[in-house]
């Protein structure tokens, strides 16, 4: 497992100059058929390398972890800002992956979709603020803009 924690974090370094803010036109039939332009959001390969590095936010699990993205603005198959992402653990030999359950509103007993979404806003200031901390932040990666 460690050398599977080297190699990843080898690969997110050599990849760190891969980081691309993207604008995104949507077309479809509940629009009026003009392109509606979504906000533009980060996707940094070696940034989601880094938070799948990190134990599970639920569970604590390590090994396991791939980034999830926020829920909250997504759809469409659009994800959120990959700086908005935070690790919680796949599906893995006879477990259901905390990944899973999220997605699907399942990993909390009570508080539905906004204890959900609450949590992983938390969940992603955590990772920022762990990434920022142990000094990975990816060079070419702007820094998150907390909101007021």
């Amino acid at each position: 497992m460690a050398e599977r924690a080297q190699r990843q974090l080898e690969s997110a370094r050599a990849t760190a100059g891969q980081c691309t803010v993207r604008a995104i036109v949507v077309m479809g039939p509940a629009t009026s058929g003009k392109p509606i332009e979504k906000e533009n959001a980060v996707e940094c390969e070696p940034y989601r390398r880094l938070v799948a590095q990190l134990p599970c936010m639920w569970c604590g699990i390590s090994g396991y972890s791939q980034h999830a993205h926020l829920n909250l603005g997504k759809g469409l198959n659009l994800k959120t800002d990959d700086r908005t992402g935070f690790p919680l653990c796949c599906t893995h030999p006879g477990i259901e992956g905390c990944h899973v359950a999220y997605d699907q509103y399942r990993l909390m007993e009570v508080g539905g979709r906004e204890a959900h979404r609450e949590y992983g806003l938390a969940w992603g200031r955590i990772t920022r603020d762990t990434i920022l901390t142990n000094g990975q932040w990816p060079k070419n990666l702007p820094l998150w803009a907390e909101e007021a």
